[in-house]
């Protein structure tokens, strides 16, 4: 995928073999106190009949979870893996996710899903970005999607507080394949309705459910593809006029678009190659198509798509920096392209792709 004049200092995807049989990963992330722990014990304690291993940054006190313990690797820390009475393993990390996950392998054959939670200010891209770009993980794991859990009594006011900066709670929800509204049933339906609005302006792509506790279908935030499968991307965005630094552009297209353009314009966009300040793309065509609008520096959080290009059909799936074009079999309806992210100007991304503005 990666051309002669790609940036520096880029990684490599990693191409995964056929023959291994991957695990589904699910990261649950979401503002402080939203109620990421009331899911996570949910799973732990429900009898779902599914065998899950959670990871969590600490466990919550009570009765939900039996406290593990503690155990030191070198300047790492990590706490042992305990099998709950419903068959699903938890562990807690303090550190390394990633040292977590690979102990997690040793016990192959006792899970088939994994959960993790990220703490309440973390950045769920560059979790979700480590399983394309961690050669071990990549072997045995694939992501499935990033669930983002939101306090419905706080997080309006969480995001009116963001005046036009870029918060983490604004980017968690920019990142959600499923974005879950939890405490409903303290507020009320009026404030549902505009709590619903003030996520779809800012992520109209994904799917969003509303809970007490945490309590919700399983089978509604694990398997759901979101990151290999085109069935669930809408063909136009969800238009409001509630102000964020967050929004959504959708580009469509009836005709087959160039590859090669679209594989630079991603590079433009991910990678913020500026030729004035950088000098490292230097294909004449990106030189007058900068990534600066007028609302500031744009920032492209999440892209996804299926696009007809010259070359064939193509999903395109991206977090942060990180992204991936993978040939597909000719899908039903026409080529179309989300962006997520931030200062997003629609003009300047379908001049950089080749898509028309309609």
């Amino acid at each position: 995928m990666m051309s002669d004049g790609d940036c520096d200092d880029i990684p490599d995807l990693i191409p995964s073999s056929p023959d291994i049989v991957k695990v589904p990963v699910t990261v649950i992330t979401g503002y402080l106190g939203a109620g990421k722990t009331s899911l996570l014990t949910y799973v732990l304690n429900s009898q779902h009949g599914k065998r899950i291993a959670v990871i969590m940054n600490e466990f919550g006190e009570g009765d939900a979870v039996e406290q593990p313990m503690s155990l030191g690797v070198g300047d790492e820390k990590y706490e042992e893996w305990l099998e709950m009475t419903n068959g699903c393993l938890c562990c807690s990390v303090k550190s390394n996710a990633v040292l977590a996950m690979e102990k997690l392998m040793e016990k192959q054959g006792k899970f088939d899903y994994v959960l993790i939670e990220t703490t309440g200010l973390a950045d769920p891209g560059n979790i979700g970005a480590m399983f394309w770009l961690d050669e071990a993980l990549e072997s045995s794991l694939y992501l499935d999607g990033i669930v983002t859990v939101c306090d419905s009594v706080n997080v309006r006011r969480t995001l009116n507080e963001a005046k036009g900066k870029l918060t983490e709670c604004e980017r968690q929800i920019a990142l959600g394949d499923v974005v879950i509204v939890n405490k409903e049933d303290l507020v009320t339906k009026e404030d549902i309705r505009d709590i619903r609005q003030r996520i779809q302006s800012m992520n109209s792509t994904c799917s969003l459910y509303y809970t007490k506790y945490g309590v919700i279908d399983l089978d509604l935030i694990l398997g759901i593809h979101a990151y290999t499968s085109t069935e669930n991307l809408p063909p136009s965005t969800i238009a409001h006029s509630i102000p964020s630094a967050v929004s959504t552009v959708t580009l469509t297209s009836t005709s087959p678009v160039s590859y090669s353009k679209i594989e630079r314009s991603l590079e433009m966009l991910l990678w913020k190659c500026d030729t004035e300040e950088t000098n490292k793309c230097k294909d004449d065509d990106m030189k007058d198509s900068h990534i600066i609008t007028d609302s500031g520096d744009m920032t492209i959080l999440r892209v996804k798509g299926k696009i007809e290009t010259d070359e064939g059909w193509f999903m395109v799936q991206g977090v942060r920096e990180t992204y991936d074009l993978s040939e597909i079999s000719r899908p039903e309806g026409i080529s179309h392209l989300v962006f997520i992210g931030i200062h997003l100007d629609r003009r300047k991304i379908a001049n950089l792709t080749g898509f028309s503005v309609k």
